[in-house]
């Protein structure tokens, strides 16, 4: 982000299976490793939430948990052994995942997770952009985007059309 304010990222891809949530826990890990910043990661792909099973452990509650059943944050944050960086992942799929990105309570939590620890990153893992409403009812809430892409897959016309979706000033 290059010393500008703002510490909330929305990693996302046009179509499923480029590489985002990888790519969310492959930065989440750099950041707090290499650049020694703290990190929560936020799986809010809650058509299918991943994450926990790709840092290798079992998670029963997660963001759902919070927005549907007003479960506290401090239940479903999750520290999985790498120093500065903690998780919330897991828990039950939901397929009117849109409207709960983009509602109040969502809204009030990116609020507090940018408010309460300034200097720590938040990196929220969401859905494809052509795979449904989410990310656009999310975007709006988070300082940056990034977009991965999966060279030799996805073709150029989808990429352009998720990007004509996401506000430009906000693509990292």
């Amino acid at each position: 982000t290059g010393g500008q304010s703002g510490t909330t990222i929305l990693i996302t891809s046009a179509v499923p299976g480029e590489g985002k949530t990888l790519t969310a826990v492959n930065l989440s890990l750099t950041v707090a490793k290499e650049f020694n910043q703290t990190v929560l990661l936020v799986d809010s792909d809650l058509r299918q939430q991943k994450i926990h099973e790709y840092l290798g452990y079992s998670s029963s509650s997660g963001l759902a948990d919070y927005l549907i059943r007003g479960v506290s944050l401090s239940d479903l944050i999750v520290w999985p052994s790498v120093e500065k960086l903690t998780v919330i992942s897991g828990g039950q799929n939901v397929s009117s995942s849109s409207e709960l990105l983009s509602s109040p309570r969502m809204k009030e939590l990116v609020k507090e997770l940018k408010n309460r620890y300034p200097e720590r990153y938040v990196i929220f893992d969401a859905p494809p952009v052509l795979s449904g409403a989410d990310v656009l009812a999310f975007a709006p809430q988070v300082d940056y985007i990034v977009m991965v892409v999966r060279a030799g897959y996805t073709s150029m016309n989808d990429v352009k059309r998720a990007l004509a979706l996401l506000p430009r000033d906000k693509i990292l």
